[in-house]
């Protein structure tokens, strides 16, 4: 089933934040930014099947958007503080960051003025979009930490070889941009960037394959003869509420189902894998030509979910279960707590957050302890290598920290680590 392979390896979410109803509203549409309305002389702002459309220009002069117009080709380009994105007339996909991204509605020329998507700009350099019903209003915000999120960076040396160590959270919101300026100056001081599975070079049809292959029974059994009926009732009942088919994870093993269920938790909080740091990233280092190494293969990742036992598969698809219809008593949905920590850099949280893996040892072992050991090596070999060059190391910031921690490690192994 496509749909779903693509839920579980990319996470890509389509989100609106304007209510379908706003395009029937009688006031006209009006927008804001810090306390101010935009002003739009030429045209106004309209509702399309619940998106806001705008005239380009008096919203990218607002933005303080660099702007790049090629008349031939009817396309747009903007840039602001590392972020990007291109948009085309008459296309219903976009660019941000190197990721292509599919379009609520589509770029148009009304009476010589281009309309564009106004939240997906907005959000595109970083802002926050709040629609306002009542007054039939959108408001604009600067959505990151100020000076930049923090996230976690370190940097290790060794014989005139540099490592920044960057630890990354893989699926965002917009508000986690823009990033501080020294992680920006670490990607670009290096040569390379090295990353858990270069997602670039991915082809969609060989993944779809090896979840095919890997994460689904072909013994003439489906999901419900291998886990409870208590489990299964709950999992059924997800898919009504998402309006799904009721044997839409029928075909495939637990852990296949524990991996996807947090994107259908995603689509409605507003966050995208296309916006995790690791991709935002690969994207710059893709349009600079930056050489991108991986540490570890899909397919690898693939098999330790796979050789997971059936325990420790239901015990997955429980609590993702559990975190995806509890989220409030279980102190906010798991993914908001990480991006809270990561936009704050706050590493108690962090070593929290991975010392509670550890109750299950078949799954720490072999999600962190098995893992950063492999990874720790690689990094060391390059600290140890004779090029003389700067690397930047992009990894799930949980391999970060802790007894078990790349950072740990290196530290313990005699390097010098600096956190930045």
């Amino acid at each position: 089933m496509k749909k779903l392979g693509a839920l579980f390896l990319s996470l890509i979410l389509a989100v609106s934040v304007f209510s379908g109803a706003a395009s029937a509203a009688a006031k006209p549409v009006s927008v804001w930014m810090d306390g101010a309305a935009v002003s739009f002389k030429q045209g106004a702002p309209m509702v399309e099947n619940g998106t806001t459309l705008v005239p380009l220009r008096p919203l990218i002069e607002k933005l303080g958007v660099n702007l790049y117009w090629d008349s031939e080709t009817q396309t747009v380009t903007g840039t602001k503080s590392g972020l990007s994105f291109a948009l085309q007339v008459g296309n219903d996909t976009a660019v941000v960051n190197g990721v292509v991204e599919a379009l609520d509605a589509v770029p148009r020329i009304i009476r010589g003025t281009t309309y564009v998507p106004l939240r997906f700009v907005a959000e595109a350099v970083g802002y926050k979009v709040t629609w306002d019903a009542k007054n039939n209003a959108v408001a604009l915000a600067p959505a990151g930490q100020p000076g930049g999120s923090k996230g976690f960076l370190w940097k290790a040396e060794k014989n005139g070889n540099t490592v920044y160590l960057l630890g990354s959270i893989h699926v965002a919101q917009a508000k986690m941009y823009p990033l501080r300026a020294e992680i920006e100056a670490a990607y670009k001081a290096s040569s390379y960037l090295g990353v858990e599975v270069d997602m670039t070079k991915v082809d969609a049809d060989a993944m779809e394959k090896l979840v095919e292959d890997k994460g689904t029974y072909k013994d003439g059994t489906t999901l419900k003869d291998h886990v409870s009926a208590e489990t299964y009732r709950a999992l059924v009942d997800i898919l009504i509420a998402n309006k799904m088919p009721l044997t839409a994870f029928d075909q495939y093993e637990p852990w296949v189902v524990a991996q996807s269920l947090p994107s259908l938790q995603g689509e409605a909080d507003g966050y995208q894998a296309n916006l995790g740091i690791d991709v935002y990233l690969m994207g710059k280092a893709a349009q600079d030509n930056k050489l991108i190494v991986p540490l570890e293969s899909a397919e690898s990742q693939l098999d330790m979910f796979d050789r997971f036992s059936p325990a420790l598969q239901e015990a997955q698809l429980k609590e993702a279960i559990d975190a995806y219809n509890l989220p409030s008593a279980q102190g906010g949905a798991a993914i908001d707590a990480l991006t809270r920590m990561w936009v704050t850099g706050d590493e108690d949280a962090l070593v929290e957050m991975t010392k509670a893996s550890e109750e299950n040892q078949e799954y720490y072992k072999a999600l962190i302890i098995d893992r950063n050991l492999t990874m720790t090596g690689k990094i060391e070999g390059y600290l140890n290598d004779d090029q003389n060059v700067t690397r930047m190391i992009v990894v799930g910031a949980a391999h970060m920290l802790g007894n078990d921690g790349i950072v740990t490690h290196l530290k313990n192994d005699g390097y010098t680590v600096t956190k930045l």
